[in-house]
């Protein structure tokens, strides 16, 4: 058995009229990130059966992402431009997503 998270995030009767918008702001409570019930959005799973490695996912995530912001300057090339899903277990994007990377300029203090 298995389920698809994109399905599950835009479900209207849990999250609302405007779900299928992307509205990060959604998980924000007075400017502060505000935690989701884990069973309505199960992308860990949720209580006894909860991933193990969810928070070693987040640190890596956090971590990767820091180090590509840090090091390189990412530009959406179409910005006006939604990109198309390709709908399957994994979610992709069709014809993917183009970017231009350009490496920073960063003095490294040894």
């Amino acid at each position: 058995m298995t389920y698809i998270p994109y399905s599950m995030g835009r479900i209207e009767s849990i999250w609302g009229k405007d779900c299928l918008q992307f509205k990060p702001e959604r998980w924000l409570e007075n400017g502060v990130y505000r935690q989701e019930n884990p069973f309505r959005y199960p992308i860990f799973h949720a209580g006894p059966r909860m991933c193990l490695g969810k928070d070693m996912a987040y640190i890596q995530m956090k971590s990767i992402a820091a180090s590509v912001m840090e090091q390189f300057e990412v530009k959406v090339e179409e910005k006006d431009k939604c990109p198309e899903h390709y709908l399957s277990l994994t979610l992709r994007m069709t014809g993917g997503l183009e970017v231009r990377v350009k490496e920073r300029c960063v003095d490294v203090i040894n």
